[in-house]
């Protein structure tokens, strides 16, 4: 299990083979969810803590024999949604 302790930042897995997929992953979300717009909270990172909504801050993955089971195009993506600052993130290994 894999959880990021912000309420800013995010984590996913998603394909790790092609620089491409990211970018893309990352253009269209900041379409969808613009860093500018009629937000109420003033911090000005409104767009931040949505996109950590939609992408998410937990993700719980197998391991088998001590490694990670991923496919073969697969990553894990720690995602800065307004940074850099310094981050924190706990991984625990859960018997099942």
């Amino acid at each position: 299990m894999v959880f990021v302790q912000h309420t800013t930042a995010a984590v996913t897995v998603n394909e790790n083979a092609d620089a491409d997929v990211p970018l893309d992953l990352f253009t269209r979300l900041a379409q969808l969810v613009p860093e500018r717009d009629a937000y109420r909270h003033l911090e000005g990172n409104s767009d931040a803590h949505i996109l950590s909504v939609l992408i998410g801050t937990s993700l719980v993955l197998p391991v088998d024999q001590g490694k990670l089971v991923l496919g073969g195009w697969q990553g894990i993506f720690f995602v800065e949604l307004d940074g850099p600052r310094q981050r924190s993130y706990v991984v625990k290994l859960l018997a099942g």
